[in-house]
């Protein structure tokens, strides 16, 4: 081979190399393909030459990305033969929250019709999950400087306290007013209890020897009528110790506490109070009786808000092992839910599961939106300490799936069960 073939072998191979990387780079393709243009008021960084993906299976690439008046416009090349229903939701999807975007397509139904080629649709602009998160992230952190400083949550809460002192105070003086008397009470029903112990022990040995026919009592066996006297008399004071004693149990076995929800849904930029006092008359069963989504109803409202106001809620409850279950009305209408505290009564016993149903029945019309599927809420608690505890709760999610942030303030108030205690104890002598 001479140097002129050899150069000419050169020159050609580099001419299908040079081809081919152009061919490549220039994102030339065999395929057929067809346009589609998607209309955004912002993409969120989504790249040229980003791929188009129909139900998770690519299907197309992005040709170009440009602004159009207020708009911007991506226009997709999708290859011949996939069909894409009129209905179809185009979004900007993400593969993790800080992987790569893409064009996500949801397909729509096959009765909606086919879009053609050359067709402008709109987009969704829903927030991608990084914004959402960022955004979520800033409402937290926007809560937790509010209770923290001197803001509006910080000034409820200080107003809620000043408002508890105050009522805890008059509690206090009512106790402290009847006190005396209330001891008085004590100290005569345990004089009563010591002496009917003793007269049953008195009576016993009584019974005793009348059974065994001893001195005089033991003539009056022969008494049939006088025995039956006797025997109706010892059982009456029997029942009427038994009754003493489950007075007193009744008047030291209240346990009351005072529970306040203040709740912060970013989309309505709204804010919702819940007030209540939750009773034991009894172990592991209580009830719990209180106001829900309290507001000044002369606040102007920022956003949009389905949630029903200034409605009542009265529960009954019982505690079995790890869950709370409760049932009654739930935000002024029937319900039930349940609470799962997975690390009960151990170190780690600071969070806590709940999921509410409520409003099976539901068919109405709020703020032009109808609502005809029931109510289901669902959320976490962290405890912060014994008194306060703070989470997030996605409320109403068959319809439309509300994030709000709540803080929970509890205590127990003694002075009220002892109060709760006496009134059960006036109610038993009526």
């Amino acid at each position: 081979m001479n140097s002129e073939m050899k150069v000419g072998v050169f020159v050609l191979a580099g001419t299908i190399l040079f081809a081919t990387a152009v061919f490549l780079l220039g994102d030339y393709s065999f395929q057929k393909f067809y346009p589609i243009y998607v209309e955004f008021s912002d993409v969120a960084g989504l790249p040229d030459r980003a791929v188009a993906k129909l139900s998770g299976v690519e299907v197309g690439k992005i040709k170009q990305i440009y602004l159009k008046d207020d708009k911007v416009v991506v226009e997709l090349a999708v290859k011949d033969g996939v069909k894409i229903y009129r209905d179809a939701r185009f979004l900007v999807g993400s593969t993790s929250m800080i992987g790569s975007k893409f064009m996500q397509i949801d397909q729509g139904r096959a009765g909606a019709g086919t879009i053609k080629a050359g067709e402008t649709l709109p987009g969704d602009d829903s927030l991608p999950l990084d914004r959402a998160l960022s955004k979520a992230v800033t409402s937290l952190q926007k809560m937790v400087e509010d209770i923290n400083g001197e803001g509006r949550l910080a000034r409820d809460l200080n107003e809620v306290m000043q408002n508890l002192r105050e009522i805890t105070a008059n509690v206090n003086d009512l106790v402290s007013n009847s006190q005396p008397h209330a001891e008085k009470v004590m100290e005569r029903l345990d004089s009563i209890t010591s002496k009917l112990d003793a007269m049953l022990d008195k009576t016993d040995a009584i019974v005793d020897k009348v059974n065994r026919g001893e001195g005089v009592a033991g003539a009056l066996v022969s008494d049939q009528k006088m025995k039956a006297d006797v025997t109706e008399a010892i059982s009456n004071i029997r029942d009427a110790s038994v009754s003493v004693k489950d007075a007193l149990g009744r008047v030291g076995g209240f346990r009351t506490y005072i529970k306040w929800d203040y709740k912060f849904e970013p989309n309505a930029h709204s804010s919702k109070n819940d007030f209540g006092v939750k009773i034991y008359p009894r172990e592991k069963r209580y009830y719990y009786l209180g106001a829900a989504n309290t507001i000044n109803t002369k606040d102007t409202a920022r956003g949009v808000d389905y949630e029903t106001m200034n409605t009542i809620d009265a529960q009954m409850g019982w505690e079995v092992g790890t869950f709370d279950l409760y049932a009654g009305v739930l935000r002024g209408s029937g319900g039930f839910g349940a609470r799962w505290s997975p690390f009960l009564n151990s170190k780690w016993d600071r969070i806590a599961f709940l999921m509410e149903g409520s409003e099976f029945t539901r068919n109405r019309d709020i703020k032009g939106r109808l609502f005809n599927k029931p109510r289901y809420d669902a959320g976490v608690d962290v405890k912060v300490n014994k008194y306060i505890s703070a989470g997030a709760r996605l409320n109403d999610m068959a319809e439309t799936s509300r994030v709000n942030l709540t803080t929970r303030l509890i205590f127990e108030d003694k002075d009220i069960a002892y109060l709760f205690g006496f009134a059960s104890l006036g109610a038993m002598s009526k």
